[in-house]
């Protein structure tokens, strides 16, 4: 959990409140097909606690024809603002990596 204070008061902010924050933003993002399907003892989306700031690791897959190097650094873009704004936890590094490709039928 994450505390974020704002003047007097402190919150605490679960990992999967965080989680589905940085979730929710993917839908932003276009060329996002949908966050990775999780493996067997892994979520598409994590999040490490740094002391006071976030990392967030996010799987995602790719719709065909778009640029994957793009799309990441937008996703990085889109998932660090939403969580600022929606949180006001800072997200330091959001790591994307792209699981595959989804073609259309």
């Amino acid at each position: 959990m994450d505390n974020v204070r704002s003047g007097e008061r402190s919150i605490k902010i679960s990992d999967e409140v965080l989680c589905r924050v940085a979730s929710l933003a993917l839908r932003d993002v276009e060329g996002v097909a949908h966050p990775a399907a999780a493996g067997m003892f892994s979520q598409p989306v994590t999040i490490e606690n740094l002391g006071g700031a976030i990392a967030v690791n996010i799987r995602v897959v790719l719709k065909s024809g778009y640029r994957a190097v793009t799309v990441a650094k937008q996703i990085q873009q889109t998932v660090k603002q939403s969580v600022q704004d929606m949180t006001g936890v800072t997200a330091v590094n959001v790591n994307v990596e792209v699981s595959g490709v989804e073609f259309d039928a």
